[in-house]
């Protein structure tokens, strides 16, 4: 990866907050949870002369829960860090090309580092490719986009999490059955990847039939509209792989008002799955996605803007969680749209999720 330094401009804007504006001295550390990438190359920032720094973050949407509370993740990050004064936080409600309107926006703003959420794997390429040429930062987080240069990267291993559902069916199938598939968002780097770990797995079980499959955004109310469609087209199924909790947690509520037999399903570490998935006795397994990518997506900015050092690569691989494990994460206190595995205060999280 080539250097450079990194360019300093000046901007405010409403949508933002102000923080402290002193830096702090003690930079703070990733995630051990994170790991480098096999042969990622270590990345050292530049340390840039100015009281405190403006970040700018780029989110596709906050199309669902999961993706609420990961920004809410990165902006309490950026407050509580001395080294940051203001971030700029722009939601492309979906649209790639507003989001590709929104990086040029933010860097018009005068930002010091760029961090994006995106919304596709190729179509910001060429405009976060000009913002790394122009020497500000460029931190990739929580789903993929390729551009030939970038600062950091910040993702989850996507590929394992599908693996590891449909891991679970072919066991739990003894290697025969009808599975139907309830996506994410078309499209999106994650839900690619997820799937594309489902098709391997299922590449060695020929008697494992994917019959249908839906696209739900990871949302609780698209889940069930789709769940519905396609149990009803579908009584011969035998399994459900789903691509996140919320959709799985609408599925057996389907299934259980329309008195059908449970059947084995994937889920994900939300609060409301785990709920469901112990109210019900549910045959499943819960691969984990945490939401605190928002906030190491800020504590790397912050690093690389006071010099330290980062990879240029990392990948989570949470332990998915079992029916032996739920107690761990499972909070009876807070309601169906937490997600385990958060960086917030816990009087935060009473604060939002509370019952």
């Amino acid at each position: 990866m080539k250097m450079h330094s990194f360019k300093l401009l000046l901007g405010v804007s409403a949508l933002a907050f102000i923080g402290s504006g002193a830096i702090a001295q003690d930079v703070p550390a990733l995630n051990p949870a994170l790991e480098p990438l096999e042969g990622s190359a270590e990345v050292t920032g530049m340390e840039v002369d100015k009281d405190a720094f403006v970040l700018g973050l780029s989110n596709i949407s906050v199309v669902n829960t999961w993706r609420v509370q990961m920004i809410e993740e990165a902006i309490h990050e950026a407050e509580i860090q001395p080294a940051v004064s203001e971030m700029i936080v722009t939601d492309a409600g979906g649209d790639v090309s507003k989001q590709v309107s929104d990086i040029e926006d933010l860097v018009s703003r005068g930002i010091d580092a760029l961090l994006v959420a995106p919304g596709s794997e190729v179509a910001l390429n060429g405009v976060l490719q000009s913002v790394y040429d122009a020497g500000i930062p460029v931190i990739i987080f929580s789903s993929n986009a390729t551009p030939d240069d970038y600062t950091v990267k910040i993702l989850g291993d996507d590929v394992d999490f599908g693996r590891a559902g449909a891991q679970f069916l072919a066991d739990t199938l003894d290697g025969k059955g009808n599975v139907i598939a309830i996506r994410g968002i078309s499209g999106n780097s994650i839900e690619n990847d997820r799937w594309k770990g489902v098709e391997e797995v299922f590449a060695n079980y020929p008697d494992i039939k994917v019959i249908d499959e839906g696209f739900a955004d990871w949302a609780y109310d698209k889940g069930k509209q789709v769940c519905e469609s396609l149990l009803v087209a579908h009584s011969d199924v035998d399994a459900i792989w789903s691509s996140g909790g919320a959709m799985t947690q609408a599925c057996a509520e389907v299934i259980e008002d329309y008195g059908l037999p449970m059947i084995p399903m994937t889920g994900e570490g939300n609060n409301g799955f785990l709920r469901i998935w112990q109210e019900m006795d549910l045959d499943t397994v819960a691969p984990q996605y945490p939401t605190w990518f928002g906030q190491q997506a800020v504590i790397a900015a912050v690093r690389l803007l006071e010099g330290e050092t980062v990879y240029h690569d990392y990948a989570l691989r949470p332990t998915p969680i079992t029916k032996e494990t739920i107690a761990e994460y499972y909070r009876p206190d807070l309601n169906d749209s937490y997600w385990v595995g958060s960086s917030l205060p816990d009087e935060t999280l009473v604060e939002i999720y509370g019952k």
